[in-house]
């Protein structure tokens, strides 16, 4: 990706943070873990340029917070941004005594600036996702406590071609918290990135479907995942649904994991079909509105009709129903596969927004997404907007050697609207039809 691009699209994610009410009143002191001391930069970004550096047990003001960072008030009257990691709050009676959560849909109404962002980065074949949640500035009150969940990395752990680390680095500093780190399942195009996310930050909880991947390769990034440490306690690890629980990211959202390997193989196929289908799948609801996040979880074969479901399409469809399966906008599972997206499902999920991440892979001659599966939802809700990470990259003659090119997808919901930018080579572009 040029720098012109780059800058294009970090100019719009900057641009959608500000102070919000919540901040104003907080005073912050800078940790003794700042050593010798914490770059204040203009703007939140670490490569940004550094205004002062702040000894251990300073005291600032916050003004405002973005992913990662916290805008401060300097002791000279200036304003800059400081790695959120290495400030805390001041303790005092104003601190001490946290407000009472608000429900979901209440919590939005309040702050109708406090915008969840999922990021669908390009990270050529395979899947690469970045959630922030919103940040009211004001740490341990149980809501809008600005988490980052990372769903899968993208097929690469080398730090020179893992795109969502590059993506991720360009406006976190190094060591910052992930909260989440979710596997939806073990095939080389969702795990291997995530090595390099377990390298460069501080993962804190990671969820895996359980499925039992056999191989060296897997069994390695285990290793690295279980060997992880966060403000030096060890990595917090759920191993299959049984141990999933609820996370808690803040009262305004909530967390389902509507499915995973259940810990047998039966009815789920064979080789990768079974492996695809025992991807966990994670459903968040924020005020009225909700993304279902499919991971290669599949409806069918192939060569079957749309019109009848099976495999985990069909389990959710008589377990979560179609109440809890709609949803504002669906990940939609395995690239788009011809294998997903049957009739009853696509009516269940009834999505407004439809996200495809792929590249550029063929497959014996079949380069996902299939046209096919598009069409469905194109035929049934011809509003429906689907927004691709492969965007343009058939025009553009690109291979699984250059579809990385900054084709990410930006989703922004702050309870009660929802707005999604898709790029292309890092500008933004608008899609105009729901065309398969």
């Amino acid at each position: 990706m040029s720098g012109r691009n780059v800058v294009a699209l970090g100019a719009l994610v900057l641009a959608l943070h500000g102070p919000l009410s919540a901040q104003e009143g907080t005073t912050f002191v800078v940790r003794e873990s700042a050593m010798p001391c914490l770059n204040v930069r203009t703007r939140p970004q670490p490569a940004a340029r550094v205004l002062t550096c702040l000894t251990p047990d300073t005291q600032v003001p916050g003004l405002g917070t973005a992913p990662y960072w916290r805008e401060v008030r300097l002791p000279d009257g200036r304003s800059g941004w400081a790695a959120k990691q290495f400030l805390e709050v001041v303790a005092g009676p104003a601190a001490a005594v946290a407000p009472p959560a608000a429900p979901p849909a209440a919590a939005a109404e309040a702050l109708t600036d406090a915008w969840l962002e999922v990021h669908v980065v390009d990270v050529g074949q395979g899947d690469g996702i970045w959630i922030h949640t919103p940040d009211d500035g004001t740490p341990g009150n149980g809501r809008f406590e600005g988490r980052n969940i990372v769903i899968d990395g993208g097929p690469d752990g080398s730090d020179a071609r893992n795109e969502l680390l590059k993506y991720l680095q360009r406006l976190a500093p190094e060591g910052a918290d992930i909260d989440a780190l979710i596997l939806t399942h073990p095939h080389n195009d969702h795990y291997p990135g995530a090595l390099g996310i377990l390298r460069h930050f501080e993962v804190h909880d990671y969820y895996d479907s359980g499925f039992p991947k056999e191989g060296p390769q897997f069994a390695g990034f285990l290793d690295a995942v279980r060997a992880e440490r966060a403000d030096g306690a060890p990595i917090h690890l759920h191993m299959g649904p049984d141990q999933f629980g609820t996370p808690d990211w803040g009262s305004e959202l909530e967390v389902e994991f509507l499915y995973a390997y259940p810990g047998s193989p039966d009815g789920l196929g064979s080789g990768n079909t079974l492996e695809n289908n025992a991807s966990i799948v994670l459903r968040l609801t924020y005020g009225d509105q909700s993304l279902l996040f499919m991971g290669d979880a599949e409806g069918k074969d192939r060569s079957d009709s749309p019109d009848t479901p099976k495999y985990v399409e069909r389990l959710l469809l008589d377990s979560a129903g179609a109440a809890r399966l709609k949803s504002t906008i669906l990940k939609i599972a395995h690239h788009g596969s011809e294998t997903s997206s049957t009739l009853p499902f696509i009516e269940a999920v009834d999505p407004d927004y439809v996200i495809v991440s792929s590249g550029r892979k063929s497959f014996s001659g079949t380069f996902l997404p299939d046209r096919s599966t598009l069409a469905r939802y194109c035929a049934r809700k011809p509003g429906t907007r689907i927004f691709r990470t492969d965007q343009d990259d058939e025009d553009e003659g690109r291979t699984t050697q250059n579809d990385t090119d900054g084709d990410h997808v930006l989703i922004r919901m702050n309870g009660t609207s929802t707005i999604v930018d898709a790029f292309s080579g890092g500008v933004r572009v608008t899609p105009t039809a729901c065309v398969p």
